[in-house]
């Protein structure tokens, strides 16, 4: 039985690499790499960290969930003995924590870009903050919804 502790370490690992992937891949898509990136309007810099913030809040909790919740009845993993004040319903929790990325992710985007005054980005500096945003992301949420996943009911 793996230690509650390594599991998580684990899972948050894989979830940010997973999650810096995605975010690569969607840039490309929604940006590409080859022209400057506009910062407000529907489908600028900020706006994009709506769907990118929700996707991330959701499968980085939604997916871990499931996963550590069947290690969890296979007695592959230990509970966790620590509690959790996220819903114990995985469907509820990870919209739960979409919605909060979602809403702290675009207001603390626009709130720097507003305070830096920037309108235009550099393909490179929007791309690299894009990748550090998914990974951390994925780090801060990933571990208590696991936490919660592992708490016995």
């Amino acid at each position: 039985m793996m230690p509650t502790a390594a599991y998580i370490r684990r899972e948050t690992l894989i979830s940010m690499a997973i999650n810096t992937a995605l975010s690569l891949a969607f840039f490309c898509l929604v940006f590409g790499l080859g022209r400057r990136v506009p910062v407000w309007g529907v489908g600028g810099y900020v706006f994009d960290f709506g769907p990118q913030a929700f996707m991330i809040g959701l499968m980085a909790t939604l997916v871990p969930g499931a996963l550590a919740r069947n290690a969890l009845r296979k007695g592959l993993v230990a509970p966790w003995t620590g509690g959790s004040r996220l819903p114990h319903v995985l469907l509820l929790r990870a919209l739960a924590v979409a919605l909060a990325s979602t809403l702290i992710a675009v207001g603390v985007s626009a709130g720097v870009l507003t305070i830096a005054d920037w309108t235009i980005l550099s393909p490179p500096f929007a791309l690299l903050a894009k990748l550090t945003f998914g990974a951390a992301l994925a780090l801060i949420v990933t571990p208590p919804g696991l936490r919660a996943a592992l708490t016995p009911r």
